[in-house]
């Protein structure tokens, strides 16, 4: 971790001295960093979807073979195999981890008390915003992701929906970090969700597309 640690932080520094600014600078290293993730965030996607999927076929199956346990033996190992591969893949979140966490830390304690052009009413990105704006704006770039699945054209067969009260509880959460949370770690969020919305529109449309295709 140390050595993540180690490198995230000179990143952080070299983009700085390029930028000028450390809210410019938190943006752009968050967005290299989720650049390199996405790959492995892409495929934790899929994997979600196909476990999705199969969960749903395999509901089908035990309700049309209830009555002939050897048929219904027999599907089930026949789907046991692509259900694990499916697993497995949803298991590259733990490789993110470490990286996101030590990205969260990087940039909580960085060691500096100065202002950003971001967020111009704030002396200080070590400060919370007492006004409250970057909270909101946080929640908003949050939940867009999961207001996707509630829009007809992005909308894909066989993936669970969010439910009103899940969201409901997420923007409540989020309110509670961000509002304790100060301007970096909240420049550090924003731009997270952001990046999340955009990669979660484009694994929609690159489903709808595989799907027509």
């Amino acid at each position: 971790m140390n050595i993540i640690f180690n490198f995230l932080s000179n990143l952080l520094s070299n983009i700085f001295n390029f930028t000028g600014d450390w809210g410019l600078a938190i943006v752009l290293l968050t967005v290299v960093v989720r650049i390199v993730l996405s790959p492995m965030s892409f495929k934790q996607k899929k994997s979600m979807y196909q476990q999705q999927k199969l969960s749903i076929k395999m509901k089908e199956i035990n309700e049309k073979y209830k009555n002939d346990k050897v048929k219904l033996e027999e599907e089930q190992k026949k789907h046991a195999a692509e259900s694990a591969k499916s697993m497995f893949g949803c298991l590259v979140t733990f490789l993110q981890l470490p990286i996101l966490m030590t990205m969260w830390t990087v940039i909580n304690k960085l060691p500096v008390s100065a202002g950003t052009m971001l967020i111009p009413w704030v002396s200080s990105i070590k400060l919370s915003d007492s006004y409250f704006i970057v909270p909101l704006i946080y929640i908003l770039a949050s939940l867009t992701p999961s207001l996707l699945s509630y829009i007809s054209f992005f909308k894909i067969e066989g993936q669970a929906k969010i439910t009103k009260g899940n969201i409901i509880i997420m923007a409540v959460f989020g309110l509670i970090v961000a509002k304790a949370a100060p301007i970096a770690v909240g420049i550090y969020l924003i731009t997270t969700s952001l990046f999340n919305f955009i990669e979660e529109l484009a694994f929609r449309l690159y489903m709808r597309k595989v799907k027509t295709v």
